[in-house]
């Protein structure tokens, strides 16, 4: 656990999602709320709070079981399957919804800037949106990697 809280402050991460994610990482099944409450010692409404985040961020995964009302969590321990899942909640997040904001953004204000000052913010947001699309190409060629080396961890695992 002390691996975990200290690696994901160098990131600037905070106690409280550090040891929710040790505790999933560490258990080899789901576990409920209440017992990472417990593990924790944090409260139901921060423990639900966080879980949001990190669901949001594609680290871990909620569940239901049937005839249960308690909701469970579990984080995959295939190294390259959470960072897959990273990626697609940033595809999510931050891609997608740039790559529909930005390009009308852009053609409606290239024929309006006259001033230099509106034309270097015009360059700066066109910048960005280049950008955008290039990490995108990155992610996916990352993905394809990542695919690869869960394959080949999955294998080493199982035999």
């Amino acid at each position: 656990m002390e691996f975990f809280v200290n690696m994901g402050k160098t990131f600037g991460l905070h106690d409280l999602p550090l040891k929710i994610i040790g505790n999933l990482y560490l258990e080899p099944k789901e576990i409920s709320m209440e017992n990472i409450a417990k593990k924790t010692g944090y409260s139901l409404a921060s423990i639900s709070n966080t879980m949001k985040m990190l669901e949001t961020t594609g680290m871990v995964k909620r569940k239901k079981k049937p005839g249960d009302r308690k909701l469970y969590y579990f984080m995959t321990k295939d190294l390259a399957t959470l960072n897959i899942n990273k990626l697609q909640a940033t595809q999510n997040i931050m891609i997608k919804p740039a790559k529909l904001f930005f390009p009308p953004l852009i053609k409606e204000y290239s024929s309006k800037v006259k001033d230099e000052s509106s034309k270097n913010k015009l360059k700066v947001i066109k910048n960005y949106y280049e950008q955008i699309k290039e990490f995108e190409a990155l992610m996916k060629k990352w993905t394809k990697d990542l695919e690869q080396m869960s394959k080949h961890n999955q294998k080493r695992f199982n035999k």
